[in-house]
């Protein structure tokens, strides 16, 4: 029968590779999100073309 520690160190490769592999999902979907929110905020603070200000140099 082998212990409980022994158990452990077995499993434990497998459960850091998926807390790994679930962070960069976590990471991806964020930086989805993140690039979504962005697009929404750039459309909502565009400039009609009629209201820019024309600078003569």
């Amino acid at each position: 029968m082998t212990t409980l520690r022994e158990r452990i160190n077995s499993h434990l490769p497998i459960v850091l590779k998926l807390l790994s592999t679930a962070s960069l999902v976590v990471i991806a979907l964020s930086a989805l999100c993140g690039s979504q929110s962005l697009k929404k905020l750039s459309t909502v603070q565009e400039i009609p073309a009629s209201l820019e200000v024309k600078h003569d140099h």
